[in-house]
């Protein structure tokens, strides 16, 4: 919750102070036609539900206290222990103090149903939406980090051609506002792409890395206790973790800076 707060309050004093000591780098005009231009292409290209999920996955990406995967290992195998020594019954009790939800999911398919190939389809069937989730947020961040630096070249054009006009009807006093606007949206354009859209697109990437590498170890975890294989989870985990090739991982995800020069 800090992390949340602390964030967004360190990038608005930041703009407060730049407000004050440089004025000349900020422009109303050139902001609403960047930052305006590329929000509004953006929410007309995806779905509001699309967007309500890239919304929830940077709220977590904020708030949200990372896992890493030898804690997710040692919550494992404690749970190995726990249904070796009193069974199923005991990973039900302990079913809704289970933080992961995945595993909570999981854990609750393992006291519902006896058939591993209905566990494993829905184990499936929720990796798949969860990378399908990843992937679509990938794709909105990187449009959104394209169309930054091309409405900032937009901008430039306009601007370019209030110059001109401005120089073809004599009158110097328009030609600051138009030379500006040329300047800035490009500015504003190669920042917000590069400073504040590209850093949060590795962070996703990083995070749903990490997310579904724990979810495949979930889902084995589920299927070994299904079939009564837990013997062979519980003696070293960690070379369990070595031992495992993962090849089910997320699409490569594109960068999202974009370069300023064209």
């Amino acid at each position: 919750m800090l992390r949340g707060i602390l964030i967004p309050f360190t990038i608005g004093s930041f703009v407060c102070i730049g407000l004050v000591l440089r004025p000349e780098f900020f422009d109303g005009l050139s902001l609403l036609l960047t930052l305006g231009g590329a929000v509004t292409v953006t929410v007309f290209s995806y779905s509001k539900s699309q967007l309500f999920g890239l919304r929830d996955a940077v709220g977590e990406l904020l708030n949200g206290e990372p896992v890493s995967m030898d804690s997710h290992a040692l919550e494992l195998r404690r749970l190995t222990e726990l249904f070796r020594l009193h069974g199923i019954r005991a990973l039900e009790n302990h079913e809704r103090h289970l933080k992961d939800d995945f595993l909570r999911y999981g854990v609750g398919l393992l006291v519902d149903l006896h058939n591993e190939e209905k566990i494993r389809l829905r184990l499936e069937h929720r990796l798949a939406h969860f990378a399908a989730g990843a992937e679509i947020n990938r794709q909105i961040l990187s449009t959104f980090g394209k169309l930054l630096p091309s409405f900032g070249l937009i901008g430039t054009l306009i601007g370019m051609v209030l110059l001109l006009s401005r120089l073809s009807e004599v009158d110097p006093k328009g030609l600051p506002s138009a030379l500006g606007l040329a300047v800035l949206t490009t500015l504003y354009g190669a920042v917000f792409a590069n400073v504040v859209v590209a850093p949060i697109l590795a962070r996703l990437q990083s995070v749903a890395v990490e997310r579904e590498s724990s979810m495949l170890l979930t889902r084995d975890w589920i299927l070994m206790i299904a079939r009564g294989e837990s013997a062979n989870f519980t003696d070293n985990v960690s070379a369990y973790l070595r031992e495992r090739s993962y090849g089910e991982k997320l699409q490569e995800w594109a960068p999202a800076g974009v370069p300023a020069e064209r």
